[in-house]
């Protein structure tokens, strides 16, 4: 079940670590490369952009350095505080609307059709559920006709995979204990519940043909799926290796943005991306 006041402790105890996420290593920056690609040509100076579980501003700071004027929301005021310091800092609080603590599943408090593009990056939508359903539709009725919503989420497969690119890590008790770590559940389900080895709220992991029939069924056309990271996903070690030299860092660059939207392998990233436009 979901517990929304789990999740807004969670992330309020978890803090800066929010804002140092992708920026951590060299993985989490072409992690965060990817992500910006994908929304690089739905957002431009003087649009109204909504930043949906915002965190501590990551990408609200590069929306508003472009020219956005943006809206950020999230379930944790904390996380909210961060943000605002942040934008603050560069000198960017004249870009925001609005800063709205809130979830998900209720964005009331914002008229229908305000948004010329809404992002939901960050998996917060993984948190949701049973109610990812009523998040997604809320998302939708906040976004103007034409306009474009973009999402992140946890998938399924992504995260078996990258955890086998984990570093010191025990490969043969945690695939060797299936039941203990519920990874059976975890495949047919998609749904991952609280665990006592696990600091994370229970989560439900996405499959890409999952996530776009939501998406569709909420009212988003011309659909378009992406993985991140897509060739190097759960290759960290190689990902540090590759960033120390510029040629080879900009040709996996470059191999990412060529096939990270290929649909055959947009489920071997640890993050599966959707954007569409709202009919």
């Amino acid at each position: 079940m979901y517990e929304p006041n789990k999740i807004r402790e969670f992330y309020n105890q978890y803090g800066e670590k929010e804002w140092e996420r992708l920026n951590l290593t060299a993985y989490d920056r072409i992690n965060y490369h990817l992500h910006m690609h994908f929304l690089k040509e739905h957002i431009e100076s003087g649009k109204k952009v909504l930043d949906a579980g915002c965190g501590a501003g990551r990408f609200s700071i590069e929306l508003a350095k472009l020219g956005c004027m943006v809206t950020l929301l999230d379930i944790s005021d904390q996380q909210l505080k961060i943000a605002k310091e942040k934008l603050q800092q560069e000198e960017l609080i004249s870009n925001v609307d609005d800063i709205i603590n809130a979830d998900l599943r209720d964005l009331s408090m914002i008229k229908d059709n305000t948004f010329d593009t809404v992002i939901c990056y960050g998996a917060p939508l993984n948190y949701l559920l049973e109610n990812r359903d009523k998040a997604i539709s809320e998302l939708v009725r906040v976004t103007k006709k034409g306009g474009y919503i973009l999402i992140s989420v946890n998938s399924k497969w992504g995260v078996i995979r990258t955890q086998l690119g984990r570093m010191d890590f025990d490969y043969t008790s945690f695939f060797g204990k299936p039941d203990y770590w519920m990874i059976n559940e975890m495949i047919d389900t998609g749904d991952l519940p609280k665990h006592e080895m696990v600091a994370h709220p229970p989560r439900h992991f996405f499959e890409s043909d999952e996530l776009e029939n939501m998406l569709e069924k909420c009212g988003v056309e011309n659909i378009v799926l992406g993985g991140s990271p897509c060739i190097i996903s759960g290759f960290r070690d190689a990902a540090e290796k590759i960033e120390k030299d510029k040629v080879a860092l900009d040709t996996i660059l470059k191999i990412e943005e060529r096939t990270y939207c290929k649909r055959s392998l947009v489920d071997n990233g640890e993050f599966l991306l959707a954007k569409g436009m709202k009919k």
